[in-house]
């Protein structure tokens, strides 16, 4: 019988150009990895801002590359997962077409037409139901005989601003274990 269950990794940057390496071992009946996670919490950033550039009449900001995190299994020379954390996509409502219901329409009036950017730089309902501010969605993976899994992640904001920046990454492996059926 097979039963999904997820590993946990938590990495804490404090310093501008930190590399954090770490290892994850995985249980011994782990008979694959599935998936992977991550997630990202800024605990604390002096300010700081980016020029916007105009194109194509959009107003598109650069979105926030925290760091990159690399993973690799035991006894496997290549590395089977990378990826830019960012802090969040502040384009994802860039240019976006507002629909309104015909009763709203008839009390739109010009000040409607102005929209405050809302703090995570997203132009849609806030919602904060989420464990770091939006969604995830997982990245399906298909790694086989894996116990130990070494890790790098190598802060990448701390060189842009020039500054130390203090957050945290969470990086959340699933994977699918063999369980002894009840006799």
């Amino acid at each position: 019988m097979m039963k999904e269950q997820v590993i946990i990794q938590s990495i804490s940057i404090r310093k501008r150009n930190q590399q954090h390496c770490f290892q994850i071992k995985l249980p011994r009946d782990t008979q694959r990895i599935i998936g992977i996670e991550t997630g990202l919490s800024v605990l604390y950033a002096p300010p700081y801002s980016f020029t916007p550039l105009l194109v194509n009449s959009l107003l598109l900001q650069r979105n926030n590359m925290m760091g990159v995190l690399q993973l690799q299994t035991n006894g496997r020379p290549d590395i089977f997962y990378s990826k830019e954390i960012f802090e969040r996509d502040i384009n994802i409502a860039a240019g976006e077409i507002k629909i309104f219901p015909p009763q709203e329409v008839q009390e739109f009036n010009i000040a409607a037409l102005r929209v405050d950017t809302p703090p995570d730089g997203n132009s849609f309902d806030f919602f904060t139901g989420w464990t770091h501010g939006t969604k995830r969605e997982e990245d399906h993976l298909n790694i086989c005989d894996c116990t130990l899994i070494n890790g790098r992640f190598r802060d990448t904001i701390g060189e842009t601003f020039a500054m130390d920046i203090n957050y945290k990454v969470t990086v959340y492996i699933w994977v699918k274990r063999f369980t002894k059926q009840a006799q």
